[in-house]
């Protein structure tokens, strides 16, 4: 019987180190995934941040990027922004738009938008600001053709 007990407090002191080590891991691996992660979207942000933008200039692109959201949406059914929804509160935005299965309108839909809202965009940016933005584009493909 004695050995029993010392069998099971051995197990319950493995089990007790294994969570010690286990738990915190798994914690910083959740936050790290959190949705209102500042890291995941660094990259996107950086190159606006590299434009000098006036606060006039962030106001407008503000309010383009909200116009071209509240559009993208409409173009969108009722179980379709369930999903985006979804997926944007979950973090998980990789692969969301072909699991949409978007209808051949509703594709050339969202590209029209997307055009046009990248025009506005540009329009609010100075000559200098977007050679600078080129450029940046340029690097980007640049770094992908070399990464691959």
């Amino acid at each position: 019987m004695f050995r029993n007990i010392k069998k099971l407090l051995a197990i319950a002191c493995v089990t007790v180190a294994v969570g010690a080590v286990t738990i915190p891991n798994l914690v910083s691996a959740q936050n790290t995934t959190t949705p209102n992660s500042t890291e995941k979207h660094k990259p996107r942000g950086d190159g606006w941040k590299q434009l000098n933008l006036t606060d006039a200039q962030k106001a407008q692109i503000k309010t383009i990027r909200e116009s071209a959201k509240t559009r993208s949406q409409s173009v969108l059914t009722a179980e379709q922004r369930a999903i985006m929804e979804q997926a944007r509160q979950s973090g998980d935005r990789k692969g969301v738009r072909k699991s949409l299965n978007l209808t051949d309108a509703q594709k050339q839909q969202m590209k029209a938008i997307a055009e046009d809202t990248k025009a506005q965009m540009k329009n609010v940016l100075t000559p200098a600001q977007q050679q600078q933005l080129e450029q940046m584009k340029q690097q980007r493909q640049s770094n992908r053709g070399t990464t691959r």
